[in-house]
């Protein structure tokens, strides 16, 4: 399935390459301000509705940055977004001097050969969210006396979250529902954003 990736760049021209990889590849690339546009205002400025955050279920984000510098650039203002978002960011050029340390899910030391990244960090595994969730379960699982070694391995695609859900099996269908409901709390919680969220639960062996 194509994904939506908003691309971001620390000055003009430097995503040009990287936008022709991804839309090569199917992917739909969106932009925070119009071409030659300065850095402010972005288009969500402008107009909320064409913010991409707002008008696609954007499924990562992509800022190329052409030279090492420790500062968000002010073309980069979408990468603040994005993260408040939740949306998992590649950061594509060097890592020397990287503000986004510790933010970013995959740091590649070039700007170019950029889609398989973006395409394996859409579909990784979100390791805030399935922490949150994985202790909202043992929660759960310590209330009723349980041993507590349930986990949620939670992932993103098209704006809503999948929990996939392993270690209940102790618990008896209400507890189960109570620790899932408690989880589904935590999540909505955590990213009030998220369009939907699914849960699947591991059948029992």
């Amino acid at each position: 399935m194509p994904l939506n990736v908003m691309v971001l760049q620390s000055e003009r021209g430097a995503a040009d390459q990287a936008a022709l990889e991804l839309t090569g590849a199917g992917h739909v690339v969106l932009r925070c301000h119009e071409p030659g546009a300065p850095a402010f205002p972005c288009r969500g400025v402008e107009d909320q509705s064409s913010c991409p955050l707002r008008s696609h279920a954007v499924d990562v984000a992509l800022v190329v940055r052409s030279r090492p510098r420790s500062q968000p650039a002010p073309q980069e203002d979408g990468v603040r977004c994005a993260l408040m978002h939740h949306v998992p960011l590649v950061v594509a050029g060097s890592a020397v001097l990287d503000p986004y340390d510790g933010y970013e899910a995959r740091v590649l030391d070039r700007t170019t050969d950029v889609v398989g990244a973006c395409e394996e960090v859409a579909a990784a595994e979100l390791p805030r969210h399935s922490r949150v969730a994985s202790e909202a379960l043992r929660t759960t699982q310590i209330a009723h006396g349980a041993r507590a070694d349930a986990r949620a391995s939670v992932t993103r695609r098209g704006g809503s979250l999948l929990a996939s859900v392993s270690g209940l099996d102790a618990l008896a269908p209400r507890q189960r529902d109570a620790a899932v409901v408690r989880m589904l709390a935590k999540l909505r919680e955590l990213d009030a954003t998220a369009r939907g969220i699914d849960v699947v639960l591991a059948t029992p062996s």
